[in-house]
């Protein structure tokens, strides 16, 4: 998957002050249809964030559903009444310009749902959700097909350069044949980069190996 992060991300991203009480938080989170909340500064520098499974844990913890004996870290959040008392720290952030593959890698890995953009000063520009990652995928393919095709032309106008794609479900086939193999290799990494591709299937052939001196071309 490529593309990246600022392509997507929300920009208008609701925040919370460290003094923000437990009430307000839920009360954002509910009227804004949001699943967290980062917390941030007076310059917007992210301090930490609040997602809805810590507020979740104050109740958890209220009614006794928790191994006893419990955690400093739970006792502490079973007094909270302020975003700075509840909120997770240290913050996973990403930057701006990092790809929609990196960012699902570090969703996926960290267990979250959401990535706070930040500036190299830690100040939030923006916000990227497993949902904004997601819905990469659901490109038309009549737009995908466009996007592969301006890829295609880029590598090379040449006449001996006639490699053609299909894309269907998000899957694209390259097809037809180039003079050099280097050209069918230089035509799948950009097109791989198009973001919203599913799988990319290279069917395309070439008549000499230029990347492999002294083998046979296919």
């Amino acid at each position: 998957m490529s593309g990246l992060v600022c392509d997507v991300m929300t920009r208008d991203v609701l925040v919370a002050r460290p003094q923000t009480t437990f009430r307000e938080l839920i009360r954002l989170i509910e009227d804004h249809h949001v699943h967290a909340l980062p917390v941030v500064d007076e310059r917007r520098r992210v301090l930490g964030i609040v997602a809805e499974s810590d507020l979740l844990v104050k109740e958890e913890l209220t009614e006794g559903h928790v191994r006893t004996p419990l955690p400093h870290r739970g006792r502490a959040r079973l007094a909270a009444t302020t975003a700075e008392e509840i909120m997770t720290v240290p913050v996973v952030t990403i930057d701006s310009s990092q790809t929609l593959g990196q960012a699902a890698r570090v969703l996926h890995q960290r267990h979250i749902g959401q990535l706070p953009v930040v500036e190299d000063d830690g100040r939030l520009i923006g916000i990227v959700t497993r949902s904004d990652v997601l819905a990469v995928f659901l490109r038309p393919d009549e737009d995908l097909l466009v996007a592969v095709q301006e890829a295609i032309a880029t590598v090379d106008d040449s006449p001996s350069c006639k490699v053609s794609a299909t894309v269907e479900d998000g899957v694209v086939v390259l097809q037809g044949s180039a003079q050099l193999l280097s050209q069918v290799m230089a035509v799948g990494a950009l097109v791989r980069r198009v973001p919203g591709i599913v799988r990319l299937d290279v069917k395309a052939t070439a008549l000499y190996d230029d990347v492999h001196p002294g083998m046979a071309g296919p």
